[in-house]
């Protein structure tokens, strides 16, 4: 019987880091660019944008000895192999898709085109890998946590940086110019701060017809005159390349996965995967090179100058003990009546539309805690998120006060997981501390985080999120420190909560057995099988648990030495040492209830897969008399829909 099948929790954990918690980037090109790029790449329907997204991900497409250098706000320098990216459309057209301006909260994504993605996705995986129903719980969990919604409560989607693409011989800087004066002449919502993007450039350019110091004076006029940063990027414009490259772009959204099923849609398959991309491989070097240019010299960079801006002219005089007496002053005095001074009404919560307008501390104090875990520094950001939150309760903004719970939550849960350096693991946290996080944090921040978001804004969705990803990193910090009985029954009832909106939703609207529930039912059963008692120095006791060899080999040798043997003994079981202190049994019910859920399905692939990985205690080659076995019982069911 194996021990554990499924995802490890600290996949799931550096999942979160490349796939949620990262810059956002959009991107403007000119035609002149689109067209370059489509000759470089020898394809007509190539977009820029499409061709660059993938590489934002740079743990699959980086540079050979790639690192970052990451300077916290105590001026502690520590390198990182990985620093990911997500490059998306203008701005302007992610608020249009959004539609922002309406005052109703829209739910994250989709559950019912999560269960159509999930679906199609059981029926098409390759059995013949190492395990594919765990593939299909990591592709779940990414597609849940992938979103590129501007909502105003968090600025994890507002863009970082905004980048123009031009081409160098048909673009001229007022061709740039204008482009640039276009996008800070857009309207955008009072909530979004402006002044803190990082503008740039990227100069495509014909390395066999412009030479480097032509484009190197380019980008001194641009410099000049705009005060804009560029990079160049050489492009191969000769059809004599005839490398290629198939690189992925595993960032996208539910609703643009729906619409691509939709599209492709009755279309027949063609060789190879039709979402992969075929990319010049001189030109990939180039956009590995160009991209890895950009984050470490300018974004980076960019990032740690507005955190230290922040800190010392926000962040600081906040935490000041006069700031704190103005502030119980300033209280007291709307309580009486009083008028408020005029600037403070500028920079006030407006309770009809539910957003802190852009100049407000709290929303840079916000966006400050959001940069500063991009960039890793969780315990500053945790500090940070758990200050701006008393700003936002006082101000009675419920929704601001949620999505920092969850933050709040999630980085003090990153803090603990993070390792010391990168080979020393972080020292596990005492008792009181444990008591603390569980009973002051967790539990209650949870609690009033998903009563908002379902009671008061009706957006369940964000609540379903919030029970996977803190169920997700709870189970890493268990594995991490061998402490199960902290966090086993928090972990279970996150993910029995999280399937019971799933299961409500899907039930209202009429459908059948739902895939959802059988990942999830297995995403139990593995982390019910990691909730083991057994002290650390004794593991190796469960891997040869259910073995009876080798007291059945010592019985045979003692024969053999003419020692009397009790052939009607019944031989010990090796798991008398362990009884009671692991949780095979309740692991296998759940596998059962995935396995249930799959016939409903008529998906027998993932049954057999779940059977052929040994997950289950009992014993599906042949029936016992035990009352488990029975004909009319499920695992009989199991059993003869598999053939065995």
């Amino acid at each position: 019987m194996a021990l554990s099948v499924g995802v490890d929790p600290s996949t799931i954990r550096q999942l979160l880091l490349q796939h949620t918690f990262l810059p956002l980037i959009s991107l403007q090109l000119t035609h002149n660019a689109d067209l370059m790029f489509q000759q470089a790449c020898q394809n007509s329907l190539i977009l820029v944008l499409q061709a660059i997204q993938p590489y934002g991900n740079n743990a699959k497409h980086g540079v050979t000895g790639q690192a970052y250098k990451l300077t916290n706000t105590q001026l502690i320098t520590r390198m990182y192999g990985l620093f990911p990216v997500r490059f998306e459309p203008l701005l302007p057209e992610l608020l249009t898709v959004h539609n922002p301006s309406d005052s109703k909260l829209t739910g994250l994504f989709s559950i019912s085109s999560l269960e159509l993605i999930l679906k199609k996705l059981s029926q098409s995986q390759d059995t013949s890998q190492k395990n594919p129903f765990s593939d299909l719980y990591l592709n779940m969990f990414r597609r849940v946590i992938t979103s590129n919604k501007v909502v105003l409560f968090d600025t994890l989607n507002h863009p970082v940086s905004q980048i123009f693409v031009i081409d160098f011989e048909n673009d001229s800087i007022e061709v740039l110019r204008q482009m640039i004066v276009e996008f800070r002449n857009f309207t955008f919502p009072k909530y979004f701060q402006m002044s803190d993007l990082l503008v740039h450039v990227f100069i495509l350019y014909n390395a066999n017809v412009s030479s480097e110091s032509e484009v190197a004076k380019f980008q001194n006029d641009i410099r000049t005159n705009l005060t804009v940063t560029s990079t160049a990027v050489p492009m191969s414009l000769s059809e004599a390349d005839t490398q290629f490259v198939r690189v992925a772009y595993d960032n996208v959204t539910i609703d643009c996965e729906v619409q691509k099923m939709s599209f492709q849609q009755g279309k027949a398959t063609q060789e190879g995967d039709e979402d992969d991309l075929q990319i010049p491989r001189e030109l990939d070097i180039t956009l590995r090179g160009s991209i890895f240019e950009y984050i470490s010299k300018f974004l980076i960079p960019h990032m740690e100058r507005k955190i230290r801006t922040w800190d010392d002219l926000i962040l600081s005089p906040k935490k000041s003990i006069a700031s704190q007496f103005f502030s119980v002053s300033r209280k007291l005095f709307k309580s009486s009546g009083e008028l408020v001074s005029q600037a403070h009404s500028v920079e006030s919560y407006n309770s009809v539309h539910n957003y802190y307008h852009r100049s407000s501390p709290e929303q840079s104090i916000r966006k400050l805690a959001d940069w500063s875990l991009m960039l890793k520094d969780f315990k500053y950001a945790y500090s940070t998120y758990d200050l701006i939150k008393k700003d936002y309760t006082n101000d009675k903004a419920w929704v601001y006060v949620a999505a920092t719970q969850e933050m709040c939550i999630i980085s003090l849960l990153l803090a603990q997981t993070q390792p010391l350096a990168s080979d020393t693991l972080p020292q596990p946290p005492d008792k009181n501390t444990l008591r603390k996080i569980r009973h002051d944090i967790i539990e209650p921040y949870i609690d009033n985080l998903s009563y908002t978001f379902k009671s008061r804004f009706n957006v369940k969705t964000y609540a379903i999120k919030s029970y996977l990803v803190v169920a997700e990193l709870l189970l890493n910090m268990s594995i991490m420190f061998n402490i199960p009985w902290w966090w086993s029954d928090l972990i279970e009832s996150y993910y029995l909560k999280c399937m019971m909106e799933i299961d409500a939703h899907l039930a209202s609207i009429g459908n059948g057995p739902q895939a959802i529930k059988a990942v999830l039912y297995e995403r139990i059963g593995y982390s019910i099988g990691q909730f083991s008692y057994v002290p650390y120095g004794y593991r190796n006791l469960l891997a040869s648990a259910f073995e009876t060899e080798e007291n059945e080999n010592k019985e045979m040798e003692k024969e053999k030495d003419g020692t009397y043997v009790n052939v009607l003994k019944i031989l010990p079981p090796k798991d008398n040492a362990i009884k009671g202190l692991t949780r095979f049994r309740k692991r296998s019910l759940w596998y059962i209830l995935s396995m249930r859920e799959w016939l409903k399905l008529e998906n027998l692939q993932q049954v057999k897969s779940l059977v052929d990985d040994g997950v289950l205690q009992f014993n599906m080659k042949e029936t016992t008399g035990e009352w488990y076995d029975r004909h009319d019982l499920i695992l009989a069911t199991i059993r003869a829909s598999i053939g065995e």
